[in-house]
Formats: structure tokens, sequence, C-alpha cells
């Protein structure tokens, strides 16, 4: 058969899972990545496994496209034999670990206006916390990877006070930042912060696509959406967040 198999796939919650996120009884098949201090993080249950090694086995081609941090994506063992991957959300294009010179040329001239906006809305939604949420727990954090800003992280223990979004979504557009959320997270993103973008420049510039390719994209969530739809198929797991959404769709 002509063409390459091409495979970009999303990782927690899609090839592998945390203790937390593993369904209730789950069996744990291997343990494939650790947190930042070696302990272990994330297990495959034998779906996933038998799922991964098939993909292994035929591919030609598996890029990881994850929002995970070049660093964390070290600390991930399964064996991807990939040159390139997606990382940090889609900021960072890498080759052998190395963003490549091309998409390092892409960013060049938005860095350091990412990295102001970026700061300017953390002091703005600092300044909001300190003055509207006061009894809650949030965590700011500005991102960056291989020294490129990524996002501004917003963080809660346990759920992000509803009050929050339309101050979100207001500091976001004041500051040329997109915003992603979900019930305990929410990041502020610059525009070359995109899975999407990123994976249609890594197929058409990159592995300079061709008609008899074939792309099959993995992934869990909503917001993986926009990058599979550069695939030609799709497969999700029916305990995500997509596959719960078309059930309600589908009633």
């Amino acid at each position: 058969m002509s063409g390459r198999l091409i495979v970009l796939t999303d990782l927690d919650d899609t090839l592998f899972a945390s203790e937390r996120s593993l369904p209730t009884g789950a069996e744990r098949a291997r343990m494939v990545a650790v947190d930042g201090e070696g302990r272990p993080l994330s297990y495959q249950t034998p779906q996933q496994q038998r799922l991964w090694n098939m993909f292994r086995a035929e591919a030609d081609i598996i890029v990881p496209v994850t929002g995970r941090t070049s660093y964390a994506l070290d600390r991930v063992s399964l064996d991807f034999d990939a040159e390139y991957s997606v990382v940090s959300h889609g900021a960072l294009l890498l080759q052998h670990g190395q963003v490549i010179p091309q998409w390092q040329s892409r960013l060049a001239s938005e860095l350091d206006t990412a990295k102001r906006n970026i700061g300017l809305a953390r002091q703005e939604l600092a300044a909001v916390v300190a003055e509207e949420f006061p009894a809650t727990t949030l965590s700011l954090r500005e991102l960056s990877d291989l020294e490129v800003p990524v996002y501004l992280s917003i963080k809660a223990p346990d759920f992000l006070p509803p009050g929050l979004h339309d101050r979100l979504v207001a500091v976001a557009e004041a500051h040329d930042l997109s915003l992603h959320r979900n019930a305990r997270n929410a990041a502020l993103r610059p525009s070359y912060t995109c899975k999407a973008a990123t994976c249609v420049y890594l197929l058409e510039h990159v592995l300079q696509r061709q008609p008899q390719d074939t792309v099959i994209a993995l992934g869990d969530s909503l917001s993986d959406l926009k990058f599979m739809a550069a695939s030609d198929m799709a497969v999700i797991p029916t305990r995500s967040q997509i596959w719960h959404q078309l059930k309600e769709l589908a009633q």
C-alpha cells in the first residue's frame, strides 16, 4: 500500500491516565509516566496498551501532540521513536527535542509581545483575584518552555469560582490572548500556542503530506478537535469529554 500512516496523538487521558483520572476499578497494565520527582504518575489500561501497540507496529510516523512541556514529555516512557513532537499546547514544534529552525523563525517576531502580554495579564488578574475572590486559593503562573512564552496558567485546588469566567474573558481580550478553560484550570495563550495550527504546519511544510498518506488523530478533549480536524480519521476514548458531548448531541 502506497503512502505513509501518520498518527497525531494527544497523550494524557488518551493513551494513558493519571491515578486520579483512571476509571474506577480499571486495571493498570503498566506505568508509563512519572512526575517531576520521579514518582509513578500515569498508567495505561490494557485497552490503551493494546491500542498503542497496534499504532506503534503499523504507523510510519507517530507525533505526540500534547499540552505537556518538552521536559514533561521526557518523563513519558512510551517509545515514540518520533523525530517530531508538538508540545506546550502547540507553542513548540520540536525535532529531536529542539525547536526546529523554521518554527523558531515563525515565532521570533512574536515572542517579546507575547511575554509582555502574559505578564500584564498576570498583574491584572492578580489584582482581580485579590479584590473580588479573596477567599479563593488561585495560583497564577507564567509558563515558558525552551525560552518561549507559552501561556498564563490559572489553577484552583478544586474548581474555578463561577464569577471568574467573565473576568478571564475580559483580560484575555485586553491583552490579545485566547482563553482555554475547564472546571479547575484556565490558560491565557498567545496566538501561536495552538495545537491545530502547529499540526497543519507540520503536515504541510515539514512532513510534506501527500495525497496517498493516511493521517489518524487521537484526542480526548473538546480542545483537541481542532488539531484532529487536520486528519483523515479520528479516534476518541468513550469516557472522554468529546464522547460525552457527542452523546448529548445525539439524544
